[in-house]
C-alpha cells in the first residue's frame, strides 16, 4: 500500500493505451463519480487549443472535433484536453471496482496503478491562486489546476449542453 497511515486516502492512476475520445471520456467520469468513496478526480492529456499557439497560422482558430461540452454528473464543462490519464483518490480501498469498470469500458489495455499521484500540500502555483495555506479553506484543491489556465476557466458555467 502507498499511504502513509490508515487514514490517508487511497489515490489511483488510470492509464489507458490509448487517448480516450469525448464520449469515453465522459462515461468513464459519470461511472467514477457514482462510485462510493471516490473524493477527487483529475484528467491529463494534450491540450486542445483554441487558436494554433505557434507557426505560420499563429493566432488562426482551431476547430478540434473532440473540443466537446460533456457533463459529468450535475456539471457541465468544456473537455480542454484529449483524456489520456485519469487520476482519482478515494475515501477506501476501490482498486478491483476501478479495474472492473475499466476492462468493461475499454476494448484495449490499460494500466491501473496505486501510489501518490495528487498533491497534498500547496505547490507554488496553489500559492499564487490561492494564498497562504492558513487562507484555504479547501484543501483538496491543491495540485488540481492547470498552472496556465485562468480562474475563470475551470468549469464552465455558460456552456450549453448539445447532449440529451
Amino acid at each position: 500500500m502507498a499511504t502513509t497511515t490508515e487514514s490517508d486516502p487511497v489515490q489511483y492512476e488510470i492509464f489507458p493505451q490509448r487517448l480516450l475520445d469525448p464520449s469515453s471520456a465522459q462515461e468513464i467520469l459519470n461511472r467514477l463519480e457514482q462510485m462510493e468513496g471516490i473524493t477527487r478526480v483529475l484528467v491529463q492529456g494534450p491540450r486542445l487549443p483554441l487558436t494554433v499557439p505557434y507557426g505560420p497560422g499563429k493566432g488562426a482558430p482551431v476547430d478540434h472535433p473532440d473540443r466537446e461540452v460533456i457533463r459529468v454528473g450535475d456539471q457541465v464543462m468544456e473537455l480542454q484536453v484529449k483524456v489520456g490519464r485519469i487520476r482519482l483518490e478515494s475515501e477506501y480501498d476501490v482498486m478491483e471496482e476501478i479495474r472492473a469498470l475499466c476492462e468493461e469500458l475499454f476494448p484495449f489495455p490499460f494500466e491501473l496503478k496505486e501510489g501518490l499521484f495528487l498533491r497534498r500540500k500547496a505547490t507554488v502555483t496553489d500559492y499564487a491562486k490561492y494564498g497562504p495555506d492558513e487562507t484555504v479553506e479547501d484543501k483538496s484543491i491543491y495540485g488540481m489546476t492547470d498552472p496556465n489556465m485562468s480562474p475563470s476557466s475551470k468549469v464552465c458555467a455558460s456552456c450549453a449542453d448539445t447532449r440529451e
